[in-house]
């Protein structure tokens, strides 16, 4: 069943732009940061290069490393020892690098490898700039009858500075997080709305790609797989029912095994496990970090692991005071909260939070309690395989932190929201959370700026001519997107403007339709 063409909402919007500001801020950094940089960019670009020659690397593939032809990589590989010039990254499915192949024979017929390596930084950007927008839409399921958390949600991601620092390099994470963050909303929404033919087929291919673009993809998949059963039995609690939900899973969950499921049983045949994660540690003799239950209680991992969106990598340290603060709002907005809830008073931070609209029947809190659960399933999941890797001698990077960051991002806008109110005063509940979205976003982005300014002063610029004109052009348009993006959150966010003056039919209450 086909549901309705809908115009974008002004909260859909609102996240349009947030992204827009992301991939100028990205985009910025991958003109500004001299090639191959960060770590394992040598790695993922050789990987799209050796594939475009018709081979599919092993994690022992040595990088092209031609002075003539890749001048880029040799300068990057030099003094390496011999396993750090290997494409260790190959144990990643193939998908982000066949996507970057026509780059790689853009910049074979240029005869020029830095367009290549450009153009692969940018399609990085595209992804974490979708994941901004997707961090938003997940926020909304999470919390659905707050229309101002998605947009909160998104300029708080934005303020996190290494994601738009990591979206400048070559990595396969934008792409990865957007499958796997759209794979979970589509199934978010069979739950709210109902399960339809159209809605099952998006989903699988959502799942499909997420489970070629990396091996964490499969447990969206499974979580997937989750919410159609939920979104059937929750409607229809009947065996019948229930047969016909776990088919459905099934089905979901074969189809990335009949498309990728041969990258991993390579992977077995090659390295011993799916994901290559135990040659991998012996190939570099990484010393383990205790077991993985040590690692699961070991409060270390959390801080590090949320430091790292602010602090990490070039990042200068100072930045893990927005960490800490930023936690530290998070912390007492939750509890006050939680406080006001209990013992409510009329006036201040432990009032009484009235949102306009009907109360939800008991069928939409059992929806949103099952959204809520299967986020918290995934999240538990990517945490135990999380803290097994860094358990294993792996490193903790700020990348990993980003399937987290919908579930982050909508307790800090809630607890925000909520601190926000002894200060801010409004007419009713909808003007102040309209207020303090407005001050608050514009907030993340002035510190995400000010954060950019402060990593480009560690980053070593271009020394040719050309590539610094393209750096300040590079600048002077992130200013100039992050000063049209305020103004418009100025227009749509104030308390009058166009967001509270009207809801749109995407902020109406949603009909459950269950195609049979």
């Amino acid at each position: 069943m086909l549901t309705p063409t809908r115009s974008l909402s002004q909260v859909t919007v609102c996240l349009l732009l947030l992204g827009v500001l992301g991939f100028a801020m990205s985009a910025q950094y991958a003109i500004g940061m001299p090639p191959l940089l960060k770590a394992d960019e040598k790695q993922h670009a050789a990987y799209a290069i050796v594939l475009s020659q018709g081979v599919l690397p092993t994690i022992d593939t040595n990088t092209p490393a031609d002075p003539v032809r890749y001048p880029q990589f040799a300068e990057a590989l030099f003094g390496l020892d011999e396993p750090r010039r290997d494409i260790w990254v190959a144990n990643h499915p193939p998908l982000f690098y066949v996507m970057s192949l026509p780059l790689v024979w853009l910049g074979d017929a240029v005869g020029n490898v830095g367009v290549t390596l450009l153009g692969m930084r940018l399609l990085n950007a595209l992804g974490y700039a979708l994941s901004i927008i997707l961090v938003g839409l997940l926020a909304r399921e999470l919390v659905p009858r707050r229309r101002v958390v998605p947009v909160l949600a998104a300029a708080m991601v934005l303020g996190c500075g290494a994601v738009t620092y990591d979206g400048g390099a070559i990595y396969n994470d934008g792409w990865g997080t957007v499958a796997a963050s759209l794979t979970l909303l589509l199934g978010f929404r069979m739950i709210r709305e109902g399960v339809t033919r159209d809605r099952l087929i998006w989903a699988t291919v959502a799942g499909v790609a997420a489970a070629s673009f990396r091996s964490t993809g499969l447990v969206a998949v499974l979580v997937l797989g989750a919410c159609v059963l939920a979104a059937l039995w929750l409607r229809d609690p009947t065996l019948r029912t229930f047969r016909r939900g776990v088919l459905l899973a099934i089905r979901i969950g074969l189809a990335p095994v009949v498309v990728i499921g041969w990258f991993y049983v390579r992977n077995i045949v090659l390295y011993g496990d799916a994901t290559a994660s135990a040659a991998l540690f012996e190939k570099f003799s990484r010393q383990t970090h205790g077991d993985t239950l040590f690692q699961l209680v070991n409060p270390e991992l959390y801080l590090h692991l949320y430091g790292s969106l602010w602090a990490d990598d070039v990042i200068p340290k100072i930045w893990i005071v927005a960490a800490a603060a930023t936690l530290a709002v998070t912390v007492t907005g939750m509890v006050l909260d939680v406080n006001a809830k209990a013992r409510p008073r009329p006036d201040g931070v432990m009032r009484r939070v009235v949102i306009p609209g009907p109360e939800p029947t008991v069928l939409e809190r059992r929806l949103e309690v099952a959204v809520r659960a299967l986020m918290g399933i995934y999240c538990v999941i990517i945490i135990v395989n999380l803290a097994s890797f860094h358990a294993g001698g792996g490193w903790i990077h700020a990348r990993y932190a980003v399937p987290f960051l919908s579930v982050i991002a909508a307790l800090t806008s809630l607890a925000i929201l909520r601190v926000g109110r002894h200060w801010v005063r409004g007419i009713d509940e909808e003007e102040v959370d309209l207020r303090i979205t407005l001050y608050a976003s514009v907030g993340f982005i002035v510190s995400a700026m000010v954060a950019h300014l402060h990593i480009q002063q560690r980053i070593d610029g271009p020394a040719d001519a050309s590539w610094l004109f393209a750096l300040i052009a590079a600048d002077l348009v992130m200013f100039v997107v992050a000063a049209y993006v305020t103004a418009q959150l100025r227009r749509r966010l104030r308390p009058g403007g166009e967001l509270f003056a009207r809801r749109s039919s995407d902020d109406q209450p949603r009909v459950a339709q269950v195609s049979h």
